[in-house]
């Protein structure tokens, strides 16, 4: 893993989003997919203590194969378009912990679908050396028309005059979801990745079983 600082001032952290920019790769650029982890973190409100879960399934089975955590404190506010800062390292420290790593990392934020083309998926991939897929349940930068209503319609997100992304409708008549480009991955594969892996859900089972987990995990910390 090739990292970074996180104790940086909002200025210093959106010139290393700048800096990091560079090293995005966004052509398919991995091993032959046998395992895909879904990352979640989740926080206690009452405090500023917070759980990151990463869950790694079998692909495309999706059979449950390792889970790694990490708790701690978090010190960085929230302040969109810098989730990396808030939740990057948690996100670093459960991916160090696994005993198996998966070829491709689903996020619960956005990849290059952000201001300055270097979300949360985009970030931590480049950091963790994972091809990495931001999936989010809403936009956060760019312009869309609604997808049909079945399962695996598409339509683009559209930044300026560049396609950043993707709206996915994962359930036929469900809210869509914003699937982007993190790292070492295409948006076609991309698409493909997060609905093979919502057979059920609108969510990706991956990252809601992070979720579910993370949870948890945050409960038990803080009662």
């Amino acid at each position: 893993m090739s990292g970074h600082r996180w104790d940086v001032s909002h200025e210093e952290a959106r010139s290393l989003q700048e800096h990091l920019r560079s090293r995005r790769v966004l052509t398919d650029s991995f091993a032959p997919v046998a395992h895909v982890g879904g990352v979640d973190v989740a926080y206690d409100r009452r405090s500023n203590q917070a759980c990151c879960v990463i869950a790694v399934f079998s692909y495309p089975r999706l059979s449950l194969a390792t889970v790694s955590r990490a708790c701690g404190s978090v010190r960085f506010p929230y302040i969109p378009g810098l989730l990396a800062f808030r939740e990057g390292p948690l996100v670093e420290q459960a991916f160090g912990l696994l005993e198996l790593r998966p070829e491709v990392l689903l996020f619960d934020g956005h990849g290059i679908s952000h201001p300055r083309g270097m979300g949360i998926a985009t970030h931590l991939g480049i950091l963790l050396e994972c091809a990495a897929v931001g999936c989010a349940k809403t936009l956060l930068t760019g312009t869309f028309e609604s997808p049909g209503p079945g399962r695996g319609s598409t339509a683009p997100v559209i930044c300026g005059e560049r396609t950043v992304g993707c709206v996915l409708r994962t359930r036929e008549r469900v809210n869509p979801v914003f699937v982007s480009q993190g790292h070492r991955v295409s948006l076609d594969t991309a698409v493909e990745i997060c609905l093979a892996c919502a057979p059920k859900y609108r969510i990706p089972v991956r990252m809601r079983t992070a979720h579910i987990m993370a949870r948890r995990a945050v409960r038990s910390l803080c009662s």
